[in-house]
């Protein structure tokens, strides 16, 4: 009988870093490393002064990291709505995060 070994996923290098400074920034990032399938590596999430939810998919890369074919069409789905980020800095990914989440503020309050 053949046993089946699951590997772990591979993270960036700067996976650790990037994450750690999201969460200083106060997001809340859920590890979606493993999950397969092209998923992005974390959903990013901040809660909106209405209660809801604002979220991001965010794929973790090093400078020369390339965009696999599956994650490039999970890049296309999201990122025009604003909900899909290649991040690969700590301070670039949280000051584009922090923009894009008092932007939708902005739009909450102009409905």
């Amino acid at each position: 009988m053949e046993t089946s070994v699951r590997r772990a996923a591979r993270r960036d290098a700067n996976d650790g870093i990037i994450t750690e400074a999201l969460r200083a920034a106060g997001f809340t990032v859920h590890d979606f490393a493993g999950a397969g399938n092209s998923i992005p590596d974390k959903l990013v999430s901040r809660e909106l002064p209405d209660g809801t939810q604002w979220v991001c998919w965010v794929e973790i890369k090093t400078e020369k990291g390339k965009l696999r074919p599956g994650q490039e069409a999970f890049r296309a789905i999201f990122e025009s709505r604003g909900e899909w980020y290649k991040a690969c800095y700590p301070q670039d990914t949280v000051c584009e995060l922090a923009m894009r989440y008092h932007e939708s503020i902005k739009q909450e309050h102009l409905r």
